[in-house]
C-alpha cells in the first residue's frame, strides 16, 4: 500500500492549522495602574512618653545611685497618680564615658549614667500633670511623645476600602478618557504595612497650662491594575 499521498495530506492539514489565525498569539490584555489612597482623622486616646534619666559624675556607683533613686522616686509618684504598673517600665542602665565634659580629656575622666522610663497614659488629663512630676523629680530629658488611637486598625481597614475607591475612580477616568471600558482589577498592592498614627500638633503651654490635643492622621495607599476593554 502506497502511504505516500496519506502522509502528504497529513502534512498539509498540519500546515494549515499552524497558519491558521486560531493558533496565532492572542494580543495582551491592556491593562490601567492607578494609585489610590485616603486619609482619616481621629483624636488620640493615650500617650506614650519616653523619658530619661541620668546623672553625671567621676565615680559610676555615685551616679547609679542617685539614678536608682530618681527612677523609684518617679515609679512611686505614678502609681499615687493610679497609673497601673503594667503601663509604665524602666529600661536597662546605660555607662558610658562623658566626653563632653573634658574634650582634651585633661581632668579626671566623668561617666554619664542613664535610664530610660517609658509610660503609657491612658487618661491624657495626666499628661501634663506626669511631664510636671517628672521634671520635680530632675527629669529634664523627654525623648519621644507617640499619641496613640486605640482603634487605629479599624479606621487603617476602612482608610484601605476608601483607598481602594480612590483608585477605582482614577481608573474610570483614565478608562472613559481612553474611550474604553473598565475590567476587573488583575493585581492590587498595599503600599506597606499599616503605619502608625501620626500626630498632627500637640501644643504645650508654658506654666502648666493645659495641653491642645490636635488629630491623628491614619494614611492608606493602594496600587491597582485594572484590565481594559472596548466598549
Amino acid at each position: 500500500m502506497n502511504t505516500y499521498p496519506k502522509l502528504m495530506s497529513a502534512a498539509l492539514v498540519s500546515a494549515l492549522l499552524l497558519s491558521s489565525p486560531l493558533w496565532a498569539a492572542e494580543p495582551p490584555t491592556p491593562l490601567v495602574s492607578v494609585s489610590g489612597s485616603a486619609v482619616l482623622q481621629a483624636k488620640p486616646d493615650a500617650v506614650k512618653l519616653t523619658m530619661q534619666i541620668q546623672q553625671k559624675s567621676e565615680q559610676v556607683s555615685s551616679a547609679k545611685t542617685r539614678v536608682d533613686e530618681q527612677t523609684d522616686q518617679l515609679s512611686k509618684a505614678l502609681l499615687k497618680l493610679g497609673i497601673k504598673p503594667e503601663y509604665f517600665s524602666n529600661a536597662p542602665l546605660r555607662i558610658q564615658p562623658d566626653y563632653q565634659h573634658d574634650p582634651e580629656q585633661k581632668l579626671p575622666q566623668r561617666y554619664l549614667v542613664a535610664r530610660e522610663v517609658n509610660v503609657t497614659l491612658q487618661d491624657l488629663s495626666l499628661y501634663s500633670t506626669v511631664l510636671q512630676k517628672a521634671a520635680d523629680l530632675g527629669v529634664t530629658q523627654l525623648n519621644q511623645t507617640e499619641f496613640l488611637v486605640s482603634d487605629a486598625p479599624k479606621l487603617y481597614q476602612q482608610a484601605l476600602l476608601d483607598a481602594y475607591a480612590n483608585a477605582r475612580s482614577k481608573a474610570e477616568l483614565l478608562a472613559k478618557a481612553s474611550q474604553m471600558s473598565l475590567g476587573k482589577p488583575q493585581r492590587i498592592q498595599e503600599q506597606g504595612n499599616a503605619p502608625a498614627p501620626v500626630m498632627r500638633m500637640a501644643k504645650a503651654m508654658a506654666d502648666g497650662a493645659e495641653v491642645a490635643f490636635g488629630q491623628t492622621d491614619i494614611r492608606a495607599e493602594v496600587m491597582v491594575e485594572f484590565e481594559l476593554s472596548k466598549p
